[in-house]
C-alpha cells in the first residue's frame, strides 16, 4: 500500500504543477502578443504616414507642372 501511495504523489505534483504553470503560460503568451502587435502597429502607422506623405508631394508636383504648363500655354497664346 506504501508504495502505490508513494509512486501517486509524484504524479499529482506533475500535475499539480502543470495545472499552474499552463494558465501563468497562457497569461504571458497573451501579453507577448499584446506587445508584439503594438509595435508592429506603431511600424504600419509610420509607413502609412510616409506613404500619405508621398503622395502628398506627389499631388503638389504635378499640380505645379500643371500650373507650369498652363501658364506656358497661355504666354503663347498671348504673344
Amino acid at each position: 500500500m506504501s508504495q502505490t501511495r508513494s509512486k501517486k504523489f509524484p504524479k499529482v505534483y506533475l500535475l499539480a504543477a502543470l495545472g499552474l504553470l499552463f494558465p501563468v503560460f497562457l497569461v504571458g503568451m497573451a501579453f507577448l502578443a499584446a506587445k508584439s502587435d503594438a509595435e508592429t502597429q506603431r511600424e504600419y502607422d509610420r509607413i502609412r504616414q510616409e506613404h500619405a506623405e508621398r503622395i502628398e508631394l506627389q499631388k503638389q508636383q504635378q499640380k505645379s507642372q500643371q500650373n507650369s504648363i498652363q501658364s506656358t500655354q497661355d504666354s503663347t497664346t498671348v504673344s
